[in-house]
């Protein structure tokens, strides 16, 4: 009924073009303001590969910021930014950010592989995070609790969180790979 009541919610403020010409940007919560704590997830693939706090510093190492992109297959505002993500990937890469996508809450990983390919996200890297160690060890939301979606956390090259938006605007992408500024 949630979802229903959400997917309706959703679709009438399409038709009424309320989602944001500018991207929202949120107070970073205290448990990651200095820093994101340790966390162990898996990777989206045939292998269930892990994917860890060590994981992802390897990666930041390498750019000048990772931003964490939150997303639902349910979750329709999600969709815009998966979209601009796919049309500007390149640009993005060549101003030094990496994307590590991560889903909340899902658990077949041949439904995700599936949706990320719609958006040719496909070979992005992915994350599946069933228990809410990227949520609610992040302090993006309690336990038990639904998580408002989309969200997106960016870090810089040492895992310094940068900034977090709620929602993404037509600036999203300029605001990914100048790490807010």
């Amino acid at each position: 009924m949630v979802k229903y009541l959400t997917f309706v919610l959703v679709v009438f403020a399409f038709a009424q073009g309320v989602f944001a010409k500018e991207s929202v940007k949120m107070p970073l919560p205290p448990q990651i303001q200095d820093s994101l704590p340790w966390f162990a997830v898996r990777e989206l693939g045939d292998n269930n590969t892990p994917f860890t706090r060590t994981h992802l510093q390897q990666i930041a190492k390498k750019n000048n910021r990772v931003a964490l992109v939150y997303f639902a297959t349910w979750c329709i505002p999600c969709r815009v930014g998966l979209k601009q993500i796919a049309a500007h990937h390149d640009e993005l890469a060549k101003a030094g950010t990496e994307i590590v996508l991560v889903n909340v809450g899902e658990r077949d990983t041949e439904a995700l592989t599936k949706y990320l390919q719609t958006f040719s996200l496909d070979q992005m890297k992915a994350v599946v995070d069933p228990f809410g160690r990227l949520t609610e060890g992040f302090g993006l939301k309690k336990e038990n609790e639904n998580m408002s979606l989309p969200r997106t956390i960016v870090v810089d090259s040492s895992l310094k969180p940068l900034f977090m938006l709620s929602e993404e605007g037509d600036d999203f992408i300029n605001l990914l790979k100048s790490a807010g500024k």
